[in-house]
């Protein structure tokens, strides 16, 4: 196991095996510009479809119809957001297997497929994903055949599913897992996917807590955590980590209509072509020069960025 990381759910990297049944009789959805074709798959003896196109291998257990029929239009717009919001990308090399089922009981019997004994140790978590090895697995957490927070996981999830199969470096950590968050928000309007990063309640309500008790953490610290280490912690110190990550995203893109973003922008293109390294000075000199200053920028920004009724919102 190489890294683990963890928000609303978790999600781990290590070796997948696929277990994915043969295509049978596969045919073009009518959802997605005939990108994707559906076939028939199940788990366990329990029905499910497939959707697989050149990048995606969806399975998935769920039965509500309207949810099926969202998968590919989706998966699809996930990776036309990942390719061209920081500028061209490339797309992977290989697909990307994502496994969506319709219980935790479904899923936590793939993760024993998977991990063995070893998934018996994040049973315990309320919620939970893995994504291992550039596969996705997943299970339903939303009720009444709603899908706005499996949705909203599937984007996080799905992010590091294309950097790490997309990348030739890995992503630092803080910035991994923070653009996984800043790709949570989002909505689905007349059947076309809508992405707004600020739209992120969970985030902001936590952030918000963590501003107003005064116990955010320095730049630095949290460019340095370990989610491994948090985890020892509790839920609340892995929430608190991701809300700021998603703080940080965001103002590097946004503030000052982009001061920092060439910056990242330069950063992901040094990953996508295996020549990024950490700076000697740490992760924030690859953005300012006076460390410093960047840092008081940042602090100044996220207080107003997460009032209620924000201009920035």
């Amino acid at each position: 196991m190489r890294m683990f990381t963890f928000f609303i759910l978790f999600m781990l990297h290590g070796c997948i095996q696929s277990t994915s049944n043969s295509p049978i009789e596969p045919r073009a959805t009518e959802t997605d510009e005939m990108h994707f074709y559906e076939m028939p798959w199940s788990f366990q003896d329990v029905d499910g479809a497939r959707f697989v196109s050149q990048f995606w291998d969806i399975h998935t257990t769920l039965e509500y119809q309207h949810i099926l029929d969202s998968l590919p239009m989706f998966y699809d717009a996930l990776l036309e957001r990942y390719t061209t919001v920081f500028g061209p990308l490339p797309y992977p090399d290989q697909v990307m297997d994502v496994y969506l089922f319709a219980t935790k009981e479904q899923w936590q019997e793939k993760m024993k497929n998977v991990l063995g004994r070893e998934a018996y140790h994040w049973f315990q978590l309320e919620s939970g994903g893995v994504t291992v090895d550039g596969s996705a697995l997943l299970y339903h957490l939303d009720r009444r055949g709603r899908s706005r927070v499996s949705l909203r996981i599937a984007a996080h999830e799905g992010w590091h599913q294309y950097a790490e199969t997309a990348f030739k470096t890995s992503l630092p950590t803080w910035l991994d897992e923070g653009i996984g968050t800043w790709m949570e928000g989002f909505r689905i309007r007349r059947g076309e996917v809508q992405f707004m990063p600020a739209s992120n309640w969970d985030r902001l309500t936590t952030l918000r807590e963590i501003l107003n008790a005064n116990v955010q953490s320095s730049l630095h610290d949290l460019m340095r955590s370990d989610p491994l280490e948090l985890l020892s912690n509790g839920r609340t110190t892995l929430l608190s980590y991701y809300a700021q990550l998603w703080g940080l995203v965001s103002f590097i893109i946004e503030y000052q209509e982009g001061k920092y973003l060439p910056a990242l922008r330069t950063l992901l293109q040094e990953a996508a072509t295996g020549e990024l390294q950490e700076p000697a000075n740490g992760w924030l000199s690859y953005f300012a020069s006076d460390q410093s200053l960047f840092e008081r920028e940042y602090h100044s920004w996220i207080v107003q960025y997460v009032k209620p009724g924000s201009q920035w919102r």
